[in-house]
């Protein structure tokens, strides 16, 4: 295009010397000559129109090209990020089917202190990460054992209050959560004092009805009556007299199952919100737990106080909330597919049943995609 530009450039350029030229020897067509020199003015006004309209469809084909490079770009990380996301799921629902394999169970309980490898363990099904290396990404995945967690449908009133008053609920508010639970997963129609019923969610600006009936999934909370997304995808809980540093993040998504045993939770299972709002434990009691059930789970109560002493003071309340070896084949599976920045995320969560009678060895149950 500029070797176009710079021939009629140099092509006027001539004429108009030819014309300088001409109008000093010839005077005479001098008249003659400015005519043609003003067609040749005009000419050169609708190039440079022409330059600048060819310059404007130049940039914006490049800028259509780098956002369709762009675009791309961004697609193909997005396939690559899940990709590795799915890929540790795999690993992770790998590693719970070895967990339920007998085969599997007599050689760990068989082989000497130290001759597994640490890459080889038993995966610990608290929520601790796991992390996988993939080309250009990297995989984080955590395993939360549904035996450690409260059972939705099942969990009592006493304990309900004593969840909610732990993550920061007091008087009427507590009571409305507590109490419209209640309401929700009753067959009848009795409001309780603080509870609901058809008439409230009816009253809504987008009614629905009471269920009336056991919660299908945890999600279910959010229609409830005082469930708000803050206290349902984490809420800040405060520190116990004596604790330094700042509260933790506790969401009642992490807290409540529908496939749990009942309202006591298995030790060897339970997350650390779990141990801190359900058991009520100081949160350097619950590390000391995380810590020594990391190298082996807790057989029985002695075991625990054994290797965790300084749960003694604590026994007596908590000692009816613990369970010990539940068999629960009910897991909750988060994957996140990383880029090696960590500007880009993509994630995956499931509820995963570990079944021999299955044709893979599990089924999954629930499948969230697009989760972070």
């Amino acid at each position: 295009m500029w070797e176009l530009v710079f021939g009629l450039g140099f092509g006027i350029w001539c004429l108009e010397f030819q014309e300088n030229k001409g109008m000093t020897l010839f005077p005479s067509v001098r008249m003659t000559k400015r005519i043609n020199s003003d067609s040749r003015g005009v000419a050169l006004v609708m190039v440079l129109w022409v330059v600048t309209i060819l310059s404007v469809v130049v940039l914006e084909f490049c800028y259509a090209m780098r956002t369709e490079v762009n675009i791309t770009r961004n697609y193909q990380e997005e396939l690559q990020l899940y990709a590795a996301a799915q890929g540790s799921a795999q690993r992770a629902i790998a590693e719970l089917i070895l967990k339920h394999d007998p085969r599997m169970q007599q050689l760990r309980k068989t082989a000497k202190e130290g001759e597994i490898p640490p890459e080889s363990r038993e995966w610990v099904t608290d929520g601790r990460e796991y992390r996988f290396p993939f080309e250009g990404a990297e995989g984080v995945v955590r395993a939360l054992g549904e035996a450690g967690k409260v059972n939705l449908n099942r969990v009592s009133d006493a304990v309900l209050r004593k969840i909610m008053t732990a993550l920061g609920l007091e008087g009427e508010a507590r009571d409305i959560v507590v109490d419209s639970i209640l309401d929700w997963r009753d067959p009848d129609d009795f409001i309780r004092v603080n509870g609901a019923e058809n008439e409230y969610y009816q009253s809504l600006k987008e009614p629905y009805d009471c269920k009336n009936g056991n919660f299908d999934s945890v999600e279910e909370l959010l229609l409830v009556r005082g469930i708000t997304p803050e206290l349902f995808y984490g809420k800040k809980i405060k520190k116990m007299e004596g604790e330094a540093g700042r509260g933790e993040t506790v969401a009642l998504k992490d807290l409540f199952s529908i496939y749990a045993s009942g309202e006591q939770i298995d030790i060897n299972s339970a997350s650390l919100p779990a141990l801190r709002v359900v058991l009520g434990l100081p949160l350097e009691v619950c590390r000391l737990i995380l810590k020594a059930r990391g190298e082996k789970g807790f057989q029985n109560i002695q075991d625990l106080l054994q290797r965790v002493p300084e749960i003694a003071p604590f026994l007596t309340e908590v000692q009816r909330l613990i369970l010990f070896g539940v068999v629960n084949p009910y897991y909750t599976v988060e994957a996140r597919g990383k880029s090696k920045g960590g500007s880009s995320v993509r994630g995956i969560r499931m509820v995963v049943k570990v079944d021999s009678r299955e044709k893979d060895g599990y089924k999954i149950v629930q499948w969230l995609d697009s989760f972070l």
